[in-house]
């Protein structure tokens, strides 16, 4: 079978299956927004925008099967990787209100065979549901070997968690924020513990009936799940592939459930009135407990083009093969909601934010090429050199392409990751160039530079970040650090 790159895969199965868009009297017209990020930008899932209880827009790009050339359908599931934290969330706060849960209740109690008197024994069901634990996390990058090997596994959750949430703790519980989907995966434990069922029948019961959501549930690879969208990623080179294989036990209640985007539009819709929560316990749901995050979501206020501040909670999800983005705001009951099987995360997150804004008065800009897709295959394929001679070919095209100081930060740190040192200098350099006033872009620079062992370039490079930026502690730290090896200027 011929194998296709990314950028013709694309160019072959852009726009099949897009419903018509629903729009409304005074409602920008979503599909051009949604139509250019497929055109552009290659999104393959389905997108809904609702305001007010009404579908505005619902549309769904690409393929769900690319053997079978199988187009997305506005009915297909899709697994929404740690999306799973609101609904969880959800659940554990139906169970307090119901007194079988204590937001104050504690591991020690909960789950005492594994955490009594230990030092995890006082983390409380509030501090797991914000982050606050202060446990240590799996692995945070799929790359690690953890994910070749034991996240291979299938586990009973008890299980998993006796091997791999372990007792000691990273910091106080309740002192620091630190994104943990093993904290997520102990509620999990906790609800069968304190319901005597399992967590797909909790859900089902509890959640997904109560909201109508027909077509949702917890994965399993057991399964024949019809009209589930399969999951695909893409090499460095832009080859479509199958994505790295992790276990469904290993995501459980962190990041284990498959929906729709027109089932989570009905939990949505749920979430007001008293349904699956009630008002005031919703209200705590969506306040902020640590940094910007509540009970199972990022919360924050959005300051619009005209002023005026937008409370926004929303959560992204990822497991291989899939991306997803969940906004809501309440003023005006919006929710944008984004599913994806080509694991475009970046993509996924700046299309959310776009619907989110142009929903509530931005200008629509259409979205524009994006270098990362353009660069990196030429470099993977052919070298940095080829790389800089695409880049300076672009010439009037480049208006086409998203040349922000963010889009080369992006891309430079992708390849300082993947320790491409010649690749991050040049497009760190390039950001430079555009962006001389910048302390940031001189101090990923001296980054790139520190890295590939170029000391007396590293220093120059965060001497001209603090010149620009006296309070940058990163720049201030490098240079005393290069200084006390000998190697600053």
């Amino acid at each position: 079978m011929r194998i296709l790159t990314f950028a013709c895969f694309v160019l072959a199965c852009q726009l099949i299956c897009t419903l018509p868009a629903f729009a409304r009297e005074g409602h920008p017209d979503f599909r051009q927004l949604v139509d250019s990020y497929a055109k552009r930008r290659g999104f393959n899932g389905t997108v809904l925008v609702a305001r007010g209880g009404k579908v505005l827009f619902r549309g769904s790009y690409g393929q769900a099967n690319a053997e079978w050339a199988v187009p997305n359908g506005p009915n297909d599931r899709y697994r929404i990787g740690s999306l799973s934290k609101p609904l969880i969330a959800t659940l554990v706060l139906q169970l307090v209100e119901q007194g079988r849960l204590m937001l104050d209740g504690t591991l020690g109690s909960y789950l005492s065979e594994l955490y009594g008197g230990t030092a995890a024994a006082p983390v409380t069901v509030a501090q797991l549901l914000s982050h606050t634990s202060g446990l240590a996390d799996l692995p945070a990058r799929y790359d690690d070997a953890w994910y070749q090997t034991a996240a291979r596994r299938s586990y009973a959750p008890l299980d998993f968690a006796r091997e791999w949430i372990k007792p000691s703790l990273l910091e106080q519980p309740g002192s620091k924020f630190r994104y943990n989907n093993n904290g997520f995966y102990l509620l999990g434990v906790i609800i069968e513990r304190v319901t005597g069922q399992k967590l797909a029948d909790n859900l089902q019961q509890r959640l997904f009936g109560p909201a109508g959501m027909s077509a949702s549930g917890l994965f399993s690879e057991r399964d024949v799940l019809p009209r589930l969208a399969l999951g695909y990623s893409r090499s460095p080179v832009g080859v479509l592939e199958h994505p790295l294989t992790v276990n469904s036990s290993v995501s459980f209640s962190a990041a284990g459930i498959y929906s729709t985007a027109d089932d989570l539009f009905r939990f949505d819709c749920a979430l007001y009135g008293s349904r699956l929560l009630r008002p005031e316990t919703r209200a705590l749901m969506l306040q902020a407990h640590s940094a910007a995050y509540g009970f199972g979501w990022n919360v924050g206020q959005w300051t619009l083009p005209d002023g005026r501040r937008l409370p926004v909670a929303s959560h992204t999800g990822s497991v291989p093969g899939y991306q997803s983005y969940y906004l809501r705001s309440e003023p005006n009951q919006d929710c944008v909601i984004i599913l994806d099987n080509f694991w475009q995360g970046a993509l996924v997150v700046q299309m959310g934010q776009d619907l989110m804004e142009v929903l509530n008065g931005k200008p629509m800009q259409l979205a524009l090429r994006s270098l990362d897709e353009l660069l990196t295959p030429i470099a993977y394929r052919e070298g940095t050199q080829a790389m800089l001679a695409a880049y300076q070919s672009l010439a009037t095209q480049r208006r086409e392409y998203d040349l922000s100081e963010k889009a080369f930060n992006a891309l430079g740190y992708k390849f300082l990751r993947a320790n491409r040192l010649d690749d991050a200098i040049a497009v760190f350099g390039w950001a430079v160039q555009l962006f001389p006033q910048s302390s940031n872009t001189h101090d990923s620079l001296g980054e790139a530079y520190r890295k590939a062992g170029k000391l007396t370039e590293a220093a120059r490079s965060y001497a001209a970040a603090l010149a620009l930026d006296p309070t940058s502690t990163s720049a201030k730290k490098a240079l005393e650090e290069l200084k006390g090896s000998g190697n600053s200027e």
